[in-house]
């Protein structure tokens, strides 16, 4: 399946140094707004070689796009005339970009978007409940090193280096989390697009005494109640959890795989 990557940072090198393993995948192109993190992904490749792309050759050439850049490459990508067409496919994996373009997201009738389920567990269940779900929470808790220079910390001034201990930094709407966190927050933006609940609760909370991110999940509904925690080991950006990667690698093996677990 010749692919291309939109984004060579942390996520995007670790796709292709999994593809590259491969006999499934063809690494052809690659984008990124810093050619030389291009050039040093590259580098990285024992199997591969692919060839720095404009953004929209890489969309035109490629059977699967691979967003690992951002929530304004993921509106670019949505806007792109070669991207709805049959046998196209496209991973995202920054979700706040397909929460903030919904309209053109429901305009994408032929190409297959893939969603992993990034540092969260329990998408499967919320997906069976979305329309039963009468109240649905998450907190996410990360070292102030995970919120460093986000919008909302910018924009209130917040000075992270003098939190000593477990404190709230955000509460409020999907919507605002994702203008004050958009690199932080796309598991809320997945837990959005999953559960379809538009009252979802976001709190934030700086601990600058773990070494984990955790994310819970509290969902009540007709149906019960759904408690789900996962504490992740960041990845080498402490912005991402190791688990995200690890759920698009799972999304990559999926896509050729026979048999497809869960719901």
């Amino acid at each position: 399946m010749i692919t291309g990557i939109i984004g060579c940072g942390n996520i995007g090198t670790e796709l292709a140094l999994f593809m590259d393993k491969r006999k499934d995948f063809e690494l052809k192109y690659l984008f990124d707004i810093d050619k030389d993190n291009s050039d040093n992904l590259t580098k990285k490749l024992k199997n591969s070689n692919p060839k720095f792309a404009s953004f929209d050759s890489l969309i035109k050439n490629s059977e699967l796009t691979i967003e690992s850049a951002d929530k304004e490459a993921v509106k670019k990508i949505l806007k792109n005339k070669d991207l709805d067409k049959k046998n196209k496919k496209l991973l995202v994996m920054s979700t706040s970009g397909l929460f903030e373009n919904i309209s053109s997201l429901k305009k994408t009738k032929n190409c297959d978007i893939y969603l992993p389920s990034g540092a969260i567990a329990g998408l499967d269940a919320i997906k069976s409940v979305s329309g039963k779900i009468s109240s649905l929470t998450l907190t996410t808790t990360k070292n102030p090193k995970g919120i460093a220079n986000a919008p909302f910390i910018l924009k209130n001034n917040i000075n992270l280096k003098k939190i000593k201990n477990k404190k709230i930094i955000f509460q409020g709407k999907l919507k605002e989390a994702v203008v004050g966190f958009p690199k932080n927050i796309n598991v809320a933006a997945t837990l959005f697009l999953a559960s379809k609940f538009n009252n979802i609760k976001i709190k934030i909370i700086a601990d600058p005494k773990t070494k984990t991110n955790i994310h819970e999940i509290v969902c009540k509904g007709n149906f019960g109640n759904l408690t789900l925690i996962a504490e992740n080991l960041p990845s080498k950006n402490p912005k991402t959890s190791y688990l995200a990667i690890l759920s698009a690698i799972q999304v990559l093996k999926n896509i050729n795989n026979k048999v497809k677990i869960g719901s």
